[in-house]
Formats: structure tokens, C-alpha cells, sequence
């Protein structure tokens, strides 16, 4: 009568640990075969690139309606700035004992995909993320002055 339990069950519980397991080779298997090849992340990279340095801000400025800061066009028109990556901004002044830095992972294209592939009007309103860190998170900047016969003016 005491083993009962455990003929009923233990063939059970056996049959579900085999289920995890193979559930969790197949993940790896398939985790493996679709990393990309090295040819496929030249070619992302290359067309990132490609994009970063041919910034559209008209187009962004239309689908906003509004304009967006000189101080964010003139990163734009600078190459070797936009092209940075890996670093991280201090808040210049006043030395403290530990300052403040914000991490910046890479620039964004300055196009209307990157406008609709992240979030920027939901949350904050009419603006462009124009850096991620990396994590998820971007910078972002907002939208000045309504442009003349936009869809929002």
C-alpha cells in the first residue's frame, strides 16, 4: 500500500523530467543554429552604418511635425562623433568626489525607422531617441517649434 504512490507517480514525474530536459536541449539546439552567420552581421552592420551616416532629419521632422534641436542636427553632420561608441558622459563643472556618468553604447540612426522602432511619443511626447546604453534604455530629445503645415499643427 505504500508504494502505491510512487508505482502510480514516480513514472510520472519521471516522464515530466524527460519532457524538461529535452525541452531544454531543443532551446539550445535552436538558440545555436540561428545565431547569425559572420556574413549576416557584416551586412546589418553595414547597412546600420549605412543609415547612420546618411541621417534624414526632414522626413523625421514631417512624421513628427515639429522640428528638432540644431544642437541634435550638428551631432548629426559630425561623422567621427556620431560614429562613437562605448563611452560615457560626465556632466562637466564642479568636480564631486564621485561623479555622475551616463553610458552611451551607440547612436541611433537619424531616419524615420528608428522614429517608429522606438518608443518616443507615448511616454514623453513628440521627441527622438537618439542613443541607446546599451540596456534597453535611450536617450531621447524633444521636438521644438511646430513645422508649417505638418500633420500636427
Amino acid at each position: 500500500m505504500d508504494k502505491l504512490p510512487l508505482l502510480v507517480f514516480g513514472p510520472l514525474v519521471f516522464a515530466a523530467a524527460l519532457l524538461i530536459i529535452a525541452t531544454g536541449i531543443r532551446r539550445a539546439i535552436v538558440r545555436f543554429r540561428s545565431r547569425p552567420t559572420p556574413d549576416q552581421l557584416k551586412a546589418t552592420y553595414d547597412a546600420y552604418l549605412r543609415r547612420l551616416l546618411n541621417p534624414q532629419p526632414d522626413a523625421v521632422e514631417r512624421e513628427l511635425g515639429k522640428l528638432l534641436p540644431e544642437r541634435l542636427l550638428q551631432l548629426y553632420r559630425d561623422r567621427t562623433a556620431i560614429q562613437s561608441a562605448g563611452f560615457e558622459l560626465e556632466k562637466p563643472g564642479k568636480k564631486r568626489w564621485r561623479p555622475k556618468r551616463w553610458p552611451v553604447y551607440c547612436f541611433e540612426p537619424l531616419d524615420t525607422e528608428s522614429l517608429n522602432a522606438l518608443p518616443y511619443e507615448e511616454e514623453l511626447g513628440p521627441g527622438f531617441c537618439f542613443a541607446t546604453t546599451g540596456r534597453s534604455s535611450w536617450y531621447w530629445i524633444a521636438a521644438a517649434r511646430h513645422v508649417c503645415g505638418s500633420k500636427n499643427s
